[in-house]
């Protein structure tokens, strides 16, 4: 199909369409995904080259510009070398570990409520579509300092949705009646909100992440222009919120389908005698780390990165020109059976002390990019992930129908297609 190349493959079965092309062209090969042409790129020794670069030879910005910037334009992610590091040390401020601490009763309040109220014994329901709402009023709260109740809420959640249409369309064009229009639209929305409440945020000095960024100073006195805290609040929250709904949806499917592991994390939420979490109780829940590890692994969040070179470079023996676009399929090099055993098994012993399996190479297991890049909001995510496993567990064990076969979509971002459709059996811990 020659206007849209490998990008329906890529989109309907990513996982698959990589190996078969690196089964046929090796680990670097041509390829195009719709208006885009470039190289397909595997391997941990390229991607440590590449995510570790000092020399500004691969741009994140130019590599994701035309998927992502017409929505989120000066975000975090689309920004570069010298730029990219002040904007991220001013952004730093608001992860702090002081900030971080008092997020969790926060995010705890928020989504205990949401899983109270979730169908119980008895009904089956699509999961994906609870917990998108539940962590998007978890979004509301922390980021913007909006309580759930709000009628704003849900004016943010619209614009936000909006936007995430625009994201998922595979067609790029801006007409009448499209996705892309709509997302545009969401976007205006969601940006007018922001700039029409950026000056409260700058007196108010609270404790939300809006805030935080409008007031947020370095220790030499950098800070944001108004404009730049618009773009960061907007693209974190859709960092956020996507991350951590395709990390707990594809939870939620393992959880079913491995009610042995279910049983480990019960196991381990009893023998921290606690009804509420705090910062120190969320290191103490190794088996819980494992799971989510594992979880990421399948199932990375980008499961497709993008760079995009500056200059001539040579990359895993080809000589590549300047102007190229590497596509970095995370979802296959971390089933790379060069240093995981039995890749597509779900497996979270893989990652304890003992097997350790990713520490075989720096770069074999990045769910969370890497490098100068790395996700700022890494810890969140997994905050976010074990408050909600955490809360869900305690007072239920989470079944899936007997005949259940999981459908996965990878773009744009990874989730089970149906649902997956759970029950949750009453069964507090003891």
């Amino acid at each position: 199909m020659p206007l849209v190349g490998s990008a329906l493959p890529m989109v309907s079965d990513l996982l698959n369409t990589t190996r078969q092309r690196v089964n046929r062209y090796g680990d670097i090969s041509r390829i195009r995904l719709g208006p885009e042409r470039g190289l397909l790129v595997v391997g941990s020794d390229s991607y440590r080259h590449v995510f570790t670069d000092t020399q500004q030879r691969f741009s994140a910005r130019f590599g994701y510009l035309n998927q992502l910037g017409r929505f989120y334009e000066g975000g975090l992610l689309l920004r570069d070398a010298d730029d990219h590091k002040a904007q991220r040390r001013i952004l730093q401020q608001a992860f702090k570990f002081t900030t971080m601490r008092d997020y969790v009763p926060r995010i705890e309040r928020t989504l205990q409520t949401h899983i109270a109220t979730w169908p119980g014994t008895g009904s089956t329901f699509h999961f994906y579509n609870y917990i998108k709402q539940a962590l998007l009023d978890v979004a509301s709260e922390i980021f913007l300092g909006i309580p759930a109740e709000d009628q704003r809420a849900d004016f943010v959640a619209s614009a936000f949705l909006d936007i995430a249409s625009g994201l998922g369309s595979v067609l790029p064009w801006d007409l009448p009646g499209t996705p892309i229009r709509r997302g545009l639209r969401g976007r205006d929305r969601l940006h007018k909100y922001l700039r029409e409440n950026l000056l409260n945020k700058r007196k108010q000095g609270a404790a939300d992440m809006f805030s935080l960024l409008a007031n947020a100073r370095t220790d030499e006195g950098a800070t944001f222009t108004d404009q730049e805290v618009i773009q960061h609040v907007a693209f974190l929250l859709f960092a956020a919120h996507d991350t951590t709904t395709s990390l707990l949806s594809h939870s939620a499917m393992y959880l079913g389908l491995y009610p042995e592991y279910q049983s480990r994390l019960r196991e381990e939420y009893a023998r921290l005698a606690k009804n509420q979490l705090d910062w120190d109780s969320l290191d103490a829940m190794p088996s819980t780390q494992g799971f989510l590890d594992e979880v990421l692994r399948l199932h990375p969040p980008v499961p497709l990165m993008v760079r995009r070179t500056t200059t001539d470079i040579e990359l895993g023996g080809y000589a590549i020109p300047a102007h190229t676009d590497l596509f970095m399929p995370s979802a296959y090099n971390q089933r790379d059976d060069r240093y995981w055993h039995a890749p597509d098994d779900f497996d979270p012993e893989r990652f304890n002390d003992e097997r350790a399996e990713h520490k075989q190479h720096s770069f074999c297991f990045h769910p969370f990019g890497g490098g100068a890049h790395k996700c700022i909001g890494m810890h969140f995510a997994y905050m976010t992930g074990k408050v909600c496993l955490f809360h869900l567990l305690r007072e239920s064990v989470l079944e899936l129908p007997s005949n259940f076969k999981p459908k996965l979509a990878w773009i744009p971002i990874p989730r089970p297609v149906n649902g997956p459709p759970i029950t949750l059996r009453k069964e507090k811990i003891r």
